[in-house]
Parts: structure tokens; C-alpha cells; sequence
């Protein structure tokens, strides 16, 4: 009868112990999924494939190249502060405005920044666009992304632009079409060689600035 018991108190704290680890391991995973709820960003480096972009001088740079390097070490610098980060591209490959504003909206970024280099016949410096009708957050956000890349650059700063570059009242198209808070950065004149320069000399400080903009504009 005595071993009996025991037996029964030993099947009974055995039973109790596994109920207790597996209540461990459930709670464990509901504390991941609440916890890993990061922060997520969407970063756009423009063109790619056989969309170039602007072209330096006889074809020998082309902006779709420098939009993926920049865009690349700004990922490295937000995955350092622990952000999540969606690419609309990581390669040379081409991908359509709607793809790369689809990549945003249904990865729920918080923050979407789209990356390009300028041309024009003797253009210079970095300017910041947003929609024609910017919300406070957009605003907000190219104005701290404008002040980093002017601390971190030789060139000038253009300032905040809105709409699109031709004055027709439209909106640059990942502007206009994000569900959130969004930007365009052009980021020097790739057509003018100081700008080229600078850009080269100084992309590991662009990137870290651009990061840090954007740290600032998270929730």
C-alpha cells in the first residue's frame, strides 16, 4: 500500500513538473513573438538592372550602383541598433516602383527611405524629397536625414523639396504610394565630379548619418 503511494506521488510530481516546463516553453515563445516585434525600416536603393539611373561621364559610373553600396552600409549601421530592415532590392536587379512600395507596405515598415544620386548639367549637393503634402512625421524625418548627411559632406544642402522635380504638382511615385512616413534622398549630383568625390570619401559617414536620422524618427 506504502509503495503504492509513493508510486502515485511520484507519477503526480512528474507530471506536475512536465506541465510546468511546458507552460515555461509556451510563455517563452509568446515573450519571443512580443519581443521581436522590431522596429522595421524599409530601405529603397533606387533603379537597378537594366535601369541604371543617372550616368557619369561616358558611362563609366552608374547611380543604380551607388544607391545599392549606400544602401547596403545604412542596413549594416540600423542592424546594428538592432532594427529590422527590409531591402527593396540587395542586388542588381531591377524592380518596379509598385514592387518596392509593396515590399513596404506589406512588410508594415515603420519608416521608408528611398536612396538616389542627382544629375543635371552643373548641379551640386544633397536635397531631401517628400510628398507635396507632407505629414509632420515626413517633414520631420528629411529634415534630420538633410542635417546629418550636411554634417557629413564637403557639398551643400539643397533642402527639403516637395512634390516632384517638375513642378507638376505630382509625387514621387514610393512617396506617394507608402503607407508611411517616407522620404527621398538624392544624395549628391552624380554627374558633378566633387560631388562623386565626396561621395566615395565619405559613404561610411553618409550611411552612419542616414542611420542615425532614422533612429531618431522611430517610435
Amino acid at each position: 500500500m506504502k509503495k503504492s503511494i509513493n508510486k502515485q506521488l511520484v507519477l503526480s510530481v512528474v507530471l506536475i513538473l512536465v506541465c510546468f516546463l511546458i507552460a515555461v516553453k509556451a510563455l517563452s515563445s509568446i515573450t519571443t513573438v512580443i519581443f521581436d516585434s522590431r522596429q522595421t525600416v524599409c530601405l529603397d536603393p533606387g533603379h537597378g538592372g537594366d535601369d541604371v539611373g543617372a550616368v557619369y561621364k561616358n558611362n563609366s559610373r552608374f547611380e543604380k550602383d551607388d544607391n545599392l553600396k549606400l544602401a547596403l552600409k545604412v542596413k549594416e549601421e540600423l542592424e546594428k541598433k538592432d532594427i529590422k530592415v527590409l531591402m527593396t532590392r540587395e542586388d542588381d536587379t531591377y524592380v518596379s516602383l509598385k514592387s518596392r512600395c509593396k515590399t513596404a507596405n506589406r512588410g508594415k515598415a515603420d519608416l521608408f527611405v528611398s536612396l538616389h544620386r542627382n544629375s543635371s548639367s552643373d548641379g551640386t549637393g544633397i536635397e531631401i524629397w517628400i510628398k507635396d503634402k507632407p505629414t509632420p512625421d515626413e517633414e520631420k524625418l528629411a529634415n534630420d536625414i538633410l542635417a546629418g548627411l550636411k554634417g557629413a559632406s564637403d557639398i551643400p544642402a539643397r533642402g527639403i523639396k516637395k512634390g516632384y522635380r517638375d513642378s507638376s504638382g505630382n509625387n514621387y511615385y514610393v512617396n506617394a504610394n507608402t503607407n508611411m512616413a517616407s522620404c527621398l534622398a538624392e544624395v549628391g549630383f552624380i554627374s558633378n565630379e566633387k560631388d562623386n568625390e565626396d561621395f566615395d570619401k565619405n559613404i561610411d559617414a553618409y550611411a552612419k548619418a542616414i542611420a542615425d536620422a532614422i533612429c531618431k524618427n522611430l517610435r
